[in-house]
C-alpha cells in the first residue's frame, strides 16, 4: 500500500504540504505497518470514532499520529526519554493523549471535508494545477531537489510517476477544505493600525536590531501578519467548534 504523502493537516495551519519527503535512509522499518497480519486486518476494522455518518478507523488514527516513527525520532536524540515514555505509567499517558488529540484532530478534519460537501465546495482543474506548482516549487526549493531527484523520492514512496502523485493531489479533500475555510471563515480578516501599534508599544523589546529599537513602519508588516494570522487561528477554531456542537460525535478511546 502507497506511504501517503500528502499527510492530513493540522487543520489550525490550513496550508498545504509542503515538506512531504521524510528523511527514510535511516529507517528500515515501515512504522506505520504492524508485524502481525491479524493485528493488520483488526487496526482496519477497528473504529475509534464516529463523525455522523462517517466513521474513523484504528489504522487511520496510527497513520496520522504515527506513534512509532514519533518515538523513534525521539531516540535518536534522547534514548532515555524514550524508554521513560514507554515504560512509566506517566510516560503512556503522555502518549495517550497526544493519541486523543491527534484524534481529535482527524474528527475536526472530517467534519470540515462533511461540510465543504454539502456546500458544494469546488475547484477548477486549472486552479488545482497552480496548486500543485506551487507546492512542488516549494518542495524543491525546501529540500533543495532537482527534478530527477523529485521524481526518485516520488518513486521511493510508492508512486509509478509524477502523473500518478499529481492525480492523488488533485483528489486530496484538504483543497476544498482551504477553499472552505478561506471563503466562509477568514475571508473578513482585517488588521487596524490600531492593532499594531498596540502589539508593537507592548512588545518593543523584541523589535530590536543591533542594540537598536526598531521604528514602526519597519516592523509593521510583520506585526500585521502575526495578528492575521492569530485572527485567522481564532476563527477557525471558532468555526470548527461550531462545527462540532452541531455534529453527532462519538469516541471510543
Amino acid at each position: 500500500m502507497k506511504k501517503s504523502i500528502l499527510s492530513f493537516l493540522l487543520i489550525i495551519v490550513l496550508i498545504l504540504p509542503v515538506t512531504v519527503f521524510a528523511q527514510e535512509q535511516d529507517l528500515n522499518l515501515n512504522s506505520n505497518q504492524p508485524a502481525d497480519p491479524a493485528l493488520k486486518t483488526k487496526m482496519e476494522s477497528n473504529v475509534v470514532a464516529k463523525v455522523n455518518n462517517e466513521t474513523i478507523t484504528q489504522k487511520e488514527l496510527q497513520q496520522t499520529a504515527n506513534v512509532n516513527q514519533l518515538l523513534m525520532k525521539i531516540n535518536r536524540i534522547d534514548q532515555q526519554f524514550v524508554q521513560t515514555l514507554t515504560s512509566t505509567r506517566s510516560g503512556k499517558n503522555v502518549i495517550e493523549k497526544y493519541r486523543k488529540k491527534q484524534l481529535d484532530n482527524l474528527i475536526n478534519n472530517v467534519l470540515l471535508q462533511q461540510k465543504a460537501k454539502n456546500e458544494g465546495i469546488t475547484i477548477p482543474q486549472s486552479e488545482k494545477e497552480k496548486l500543485y506548482q506551487k507546492q512542488k516549487k516549494s518542495i524543491l526549493e525546501n529540500n533543495n531537489l532537482s527534478q530527477e531527484q523529485y521524481l526518485s523520492a516520488l518513486k521511493r514512496q510508492g508512486f509509478k510517476n509524477e502523473k500518478e502523485y499529481k492525480q492523488q493531489f488533485f483528489n486530496n479533500p484538504q483543497l476544498k477544505v482551504n477553499r472552505l475555510i478561506e471563503k466562509e471563515v477568514v475571508s473578513d480578516i482585517e488588521v487596524t493600525e490600531a492593532e499594531i501599534k498596540e502589539v508593537y508599544e507592548k512588545n518593543k523589546e523584541q523589535f530590536t536590531k543591533n542594540n537598536e529599537t526598531q521604528s514602526l513602519e519597519k516592523v509593521k508588516p510583520q506585526i500585521k501578519a502575526m495578528i492575521k494570522q492569530q485572527k485567522r487561528n481564532k476563527q477557525i477554531s471558532d468555526y470548527v467548534s461550531q462545527l462540532r456542537k452541531q455534529a453527532e460525535i462519538t469516541k471510543n478511546i
